[in-house]
């Protein structure tokens, strides 16, 4: 297995403990009983003695038919799991989010279709404006909240407040794309949506969750956290896989509207039926849920999977809606299966505390063992692997963020993976289109938009880097010059360079004819060109790619800086060389 930048193996990868919990079964009348032993037995699958857990609750037609718990809640404190145990559901907090804008909306307090500075008017005034629906879709083109916190140097261990990230996306310039013009997942959307509800509904984010949503469901576990300060009764400790062991992952950071929920799985199964119902303690919101299933399509006609915080899916004949959440090491996943018949609305909640737990492939597996006699049969593709000449088409490099470039090439009948620049790895073929990269995490990387080139020959357009069953993300297809071979001029690249965007200095300085960047959390990171005037970095840092800039004479006075998902953010010149480490 090639190595990967350690950011990509950090976002993409961060079940479970000893069975110590509770099982309720109660039986609504259906056609056919589940396997309830074999439930049991997927949980029970997951367990490794003394390790983190799982709380996982299933209702069918709005009621509870299902419960289990397992695991440890603290390590430290030896403490299980148990009946209450609460966790942060991370980004399954969207939808919520979402909710509260189709409530207004509905009331005649906004439109989907208006600008967002309408209402925060300390946004930059961009040339196609961002819609509430842009923010609601994904496709507003600002950049990305976690991306500029990092490079800030705040992490979801550093307590951040939703204000500070606020005043963060208030002072930014640009952004990664016109609004409307593709589909990047973005927290900052979100957070800009909640900071939206409050100024028109006159309460602050979470009274308004509270008084609209949590209190009339009954969701008397749940609340939108907003103080890091706050001690929270029942609720699990989060932790990373760590050598032989675990290592606590901490979250002090509450930004909300993207995430910032705690809930429990019997609570969110009530949200789950308010959903399928359109009824929120005796009130009708079928309004509003319906406009929670629009789905969007962007100008080259693709519809939109993510939108409105859910996931649309046809899951073997059957219409879903589902959304999981990751933050610190927590993991929360709610699937919905919507069905005109009320008793046949299933809704499955699963929440841990353990940051490689599979949520979304669980779910699915609990889904189908509940739903094993409505599920259509599972199609199994006749497949041939592609060799030779077929498999030209998937050849080339593909960005997946700024500075992460991965290159497939062909070796024979084989395509080979690899960071660009570096030496290849072979990519096993396990479908049409379908390569899979790290059997342990459901690592693959899946092909399914082409395009002809002049010459008559078809070419990927796009490469999705499947994450399990959470989901993919877009890498397109790029065009790359050859890596520059060059000795590096460390003399006219060092320096100190200024971002008012981020109010924040970076020193470049040059150690063993190598560039070194040290920021302002005292960190300091080896960097290496692989495009002209562009370079990326050699260890863990926020800054993923540094491009310099040059005046009409061809002296270095400035950097564009990008993050994931925050790309090109602009710092000038403004000190001298630095030629050592400082």
């Amino acid at each position: 297995m090639t190595c990967f930048p350690a950011f990509i193996s950090n976002f993409l990868g961060r079940l479970l403990g000893m069975l110590i919990a509770g099982l309720l079964v109660v039986s609504p009348a259906q056609a056919k009983e589940p396997d309830w032993a074999a439930l049991d037995r997927l949980v029970d699958s997951q367990l490794e003695t003394g390790e983190p857990g799982i709380s996982v609750a299933v209702s069918v037609g709005g009621q509870l038919v299902y419960e289990r718990w397992a695991g440890q809640a603290d390590l430290e404190r030896s403490l299980p799991i148990g009946a209450d145990t609460r966790f942060h559901i991370g980004s399954t907090s969207k939808q919520f989010t979402a909710f509260a804008i189709m409530l207004l909306a509905e009331q005649g307090k906004l439109s989907l279709t208006q600008d967002v500075r309408d209402f925060i008017p300390e946004l930059e005034v961009r040339p196609t404006p961002v819609t509430i629906r842009h923010l609601l879709n994904h496709t507003s083109g600002l950049r990305e909240e976690n991306g500029l916190l990092f490079l800030t140097g705040q992490t979801q261990a550093t307590p951040t407040t939703a204000d500070q990230a606020l005043d963060l996306f208030f002072r930014q310039r640009g952004g990664n794309f016109a609004a409307g013009e593709r589909q990047e997942y973005s927290n900052t959307g979100y957070q800009l949506l909640a900071e939206v509800t409050a100024r028109v509904s006159g309460q602050p984010f979470a009274e308004f969750m509270q008084a609209r949503v949590f209190g009339p469901l009954g969701m008397t576990q749940s609340f939108v956290s907003t103080n890091p300060n706050k001690i929270i009764g029942n609720i699990a400790a989060s932790y990373d896989p760590a050598e032989a062991g675990f290592a606590n992952a901490h979250l002090l950071s509450v930004t909300y509207g993207s995430t910032g929920i705690v809930s429990h799985p019997r609570d969110l199964l009530l949200w789950a039926h308010a959903l399928n119902s359109g009824e929120i303690g005796g009130n009708d919101v079928s309004g509003a849920v319906a406009a929670m299933a629009a789905r969007s399509t962007l100008p080259n006609g693709r519809r939109l999977i993510s939108t409105n915080g859910q996931e649309y899916r046809n899951f073997r004949g059957l219409d879903t809606w589902s959304h999981g959440g990751s933050t610190a090491g927590f993991r929360s996943f709610l699937l919905r299966v919507t069905d005109e018949r009320p008793d046949k609305q299933v809704a499955v909640s699963v929440m841990g505390n353990r940051s490689d737990l599979l949520k979304a492939a669980f779910a699915f597996d609990v889904a189908e063992i509940v739903l094993a006699d409505r599920l259509e049969a599972e199609e199994i593709a006749d497949f041939v692997p592609e060799t030779g000449d077929q498999l030209d088409r998937y050849v080339g490099d593909y960005e997946l963020f700024a500075g992460v470039v991965f290159s497939l090439r062909r070796d024979g009948d084989r395509l080979t993976f690899a960071t660009f620049g570096e030496e290849g790895h072979l990519l096993p073929q396990i479908g049409k289109g379908i390569f899979m990269l790290n059997p342990a995490r459901e690592l693959r990387l899946e092909f399914h938009d082409f395009a002809k080139e002049p010459s008559g020959a078809e070419r990927a357009t796009e490469m999705r880097w499947q994450v399990s069953e959470d989901g993919y993300i877009p890498a397109r297809r790029t065009v790359m010059q050859p890596v520059p071979q060059t000795p590096l001029n460390t003399g006219e690249l060092v320096g100190t360079y200024y971002s008012n965007t981020l109010q924040q200095a970076l020193i470049l300085y040059a150690q063993g004819g190598q560039l070194w960047l040290r920021t302002g959390d005292a960190k300091h990171v080896p960097f290496t060109r692989y495009q002209p005037d562009t370079f990326r970095p050699e260890a863990e840092t926020g800054v993923q790619r540094l491009e310099f800039k040059r005046d009409s004479r061809g002296a270095v006075d400035g950097l564009l800086v990008s993050a994931p998902l925050a790309n090109d953010i602009e710092y000038r010149r403004i000190g001298g060389s630095n030629t050592s480490r400082q």
